[in-house]
């Protein structure tokens, strides 16, 4: 069920990257395969594939692959033409994961079990959940946002010294975490320059660099923080410009102010490190 023409390393091109605004998009199948015929390290990216589940691969994909701390996209994709008759075979998107050779793999089943499933060399239109993927985008620019009124709390208070360590862009459970110990009275002063980026409605500009250019360029970069460069060298920031850059790879909003509100829910210190949680709001 893949398409012989393909040389078998096939990366696919995460459209998302580039064009974070589209909605749907019209692609090429690759491959696809019953997740029964995975791999065991390909099954194990999606521990709940049954027997009606499939891996779809596509040339391109607009679908948000799980990592960087930020949640996969949901949605569909079916044939880009009624070609297999009159109804156009369906398949729902349930999880999105990186494979091998820098392929994704869209796990999911066929609306219909019963209809024709989707070939090799088929021309296909991908939908994503708009809704999901605007609010994981506002979520993942909250947590930049919190990140750098961190590092600017820190530009002016000599003895609070920080590192990133991670973070995690999950609704109802987003956090960024730095060693260094963060002390609770800093919260609303978290909070207030927090409020202050996204009311000042700054630029979020997408940029590619050689990891070398990353710091003539004041990218933020950190001892442990993984720098991940595509197939052609290159890394991929997100700069909120005036407040700083980090090396990213999740998706964004154009600009500060589409985030909404930000809450500073907690600061925790735990053994030398800080983890401050928050949360996005629709704006009143």
């Amino acid at each position: 069920m893949t398409d012989p023409s393909l040389p078998c390393s096939r990366p696919t091109k995460a459209i998302y990257q580039y064009e974070e605004g589209l909605r749907t998009h019209i692609s090429r199948v690759v491959a696809i395969q019953p997740f029964s015929a995975l791999s065991d390290v390909e099954r194990g990216l999606f521990k709940t594939g049954s027997e009606n589940t499939y891996a779809l691969e596509t040339n391109e994909t607009i679908f948000y692959a799980q990592g960087g701390g930020q949640p996969f996209d949901t949605g569909y994709i079916e044939t880009a033409s009624p070609s297999h008759g009159d109804k156009r075979p369906k398949f729902i998107v349930e999880a999105v994961r990186n494979a091998s050779e820098g392929r994704i793999l869209h796990f999911g089943h066929f609306e219909d079990p019963t209809a024709a499933k989707l070939e090799a060399g088929d021309m296909v239109e991908q939908h994503i959940d708009g809704a999901k993927r605007d609010l994981n985008s506002r979520i993942h620019t909250a947590g930049h946002i919190i990140a750098l009124s961190i590092r600017r709390l820190a530009q002016q208070e000599p003895d609070l010294k920080v590192t990133e360590l991670k973070a995690q862009h999950y609704p109802d459970t987003s956090f960024v975490e730095f060693q260094g110990s963060i002390d609770g009275k800093f919260k609303g002063v978290i909070q207030h320059q927090a409020s202050q980026y996204v009311k000042d409605a700054l630029p979020v500009k997408l940029s590619w660099y050689l990891p070398d250019e990353l710091h003539s360029h004041a990218v933020i970069t950190a001892e442990g923080m993984p720098i991940i460069a595509g197939a052609d060298g290159k890394v991929r920031v997100v700069d909120i410009v005036g407040a700083g850059a980090y090396p990213c790879g999740g998706t964004h909003v154009p600009d500060t102010s589409r985030v909404g509100e930000i809450v500073v829910k907690s600061i925790k210190r735990q053994k030398g490190n800080s983890k401050v949680s928050y949360a996005v709001v629709d704006a009143k």
